[in-house]
């Protein structure tokens, strides 16, 4: 009975939390279809009933649409909540990347609690591995504060950039080798049995005989490695993609006007306008939501505490690869588009491409 109580809850949170997800999509839906985004002389401002740095519809920037739900619509808010309160912007001492190499600490004891046999415990290391998430949002927030620099935005090529980047893939590879240790300590070498007994937190009543145990398929110890590698390897995948794509469309629809552009400066912001209330753009950018390395690691968060984890990324070890191809082909396509059509000539990849095709064909 307690166990159906518990599996009513989880999967009650989770259906709140999805329509949740809707409703500030469609929010963020209509801001951007009815207010200013890039500084054109017809854009209705939008107004935030709200500080700015609580409110992620006050100000939209390529990395927010692009960030996962969890990190834009509530860790990324607790965040600010959080420096309001303690002012962790004006502690000159605290610098972001001391911030960023103590939550690789956080990631390690998590990957830690994950490598337990005691779901509970398993349970404890996901909420904490979170606690390591938000803390990698307060020290994008206390650097971006620093700089002035309001709204989702990476700073690429900076220092702090690259530390960020290197403390949030070692934070990855810790949670990678707790899953390991536990997948290990729940395997086998031996023989190839289709079942292992493991105890289940229900007791099932057999001609009588009370068992307080069931059985559950095996997993074998040969294939752990090769199907975390694949899971590491979309990681990977999707990381470089998508810090490549935020990259490229924060250039190409937040940079300023040049002087030496074809065009008026009104015409290019509302050319900017005009991409980012695409509904294409829309499509590409919700698809990056679901698909960037942090979400990645949500769903395997997810998996772990609802204890699912091997039969999670077995299946999903080869399709993660296809989806993340797809979404780079229709990215790498639309970016080519908006170029041409904000700046009015060829970019850069597709000049590129077309000389590559002449001189194969020369």
């Amino acid at each position: 009975m307690a166990h159906t109580i518990e599996k009513r809850l989880i999967l009650s949170f989770f259906v709140v939390y999805i329509f949740f997800c809707v409703a500030m999509d469609l929010r963020m839906y209509y801001r951007i279809q009815n207010y200013s985004i890039r500084p054109t002389k017809d854009g209705f401002k939008y107004e935030s009933t709200v500080p700015c740095d609580l409110n992620p519809f006050c100000i939209v920037t390529v990395k927010g649409l692009m960030l996962d739900y969890l990190n834009f619509y509530v860790l990324g808010p607790l965040a600010a909540l959080t420096d309001r309160i303690f002012l962790l912007s004006k502690w000159e001492w605290l610098s972001p990347n001391y911030i960023s190499l103590f939550h690789v600490l956080i990631a390690c004891l998590s990957g830690k609690l994950i490598s337990s046999k005691s779901l509970l415990h398993r349970r404890i290391g996901v909420v904490v591995y979170q606690v390591r998430s938000w803390l990698d949002d307060v020290d994008g927030l206390v650097a971006r504060k620093r700089k002035h620099i309001g709204g989702e935005h990476s700073d690429v090529g900076s220092t702090g950039y690259y530390v960020d980047a290197l403390c949030d893939s070692l934070g990855s590879v810790a949670l990678i080798i707790g899953i390991y240790y536990y997948l290990k300590s729940t395997s086998s070498n031996r023989g190839r049995g289709d079942y292992v007994r493991l105890k289940s937190s229900v007791t099932s009543i057999e001609d009588g005989v009370v068992d307080p145990c069931i059985d559950k398929k095996k997993i074998r110890f040969n294939n752990i490695v090769p199907t975390l590698l694949l899971f590491t390897g979309t990681l990977i995948a999707s990381s470089l993609a998508w810090n490549r794509y935020i990259d490229l469309y924060q250039n190409l629809l937040e940079g300023d006007y040049q002087v030496s552009a074809a065009i008026t400066e009104d015409a290019f912001y509302c050319k900017q306008t005009d991409v980012i209330r695409s509904n294409f753009f829309w499509v590409v950018t919700t698809a990056w939501k679901l698909i960037n390395p942090h979400a990645l690691t949500d769903y395997i968060l997810v998996a772990i505490f609802i204890d699912k984890l091997w039969g999670y990324i077995y299946s999903v070890r080869w399709v993660v690869y296809i989806v993340i191809f797809i979404f780079v082909y229709l990215s790498d396509f639309y970016y080519i588009q908006n170029y041409r059509y904000i700046w009015g000539i060829e970019s850069p990849v597709a000049v590129s491409v077309e000389n590559i095709s002449n001189t194969t064909l020369t």
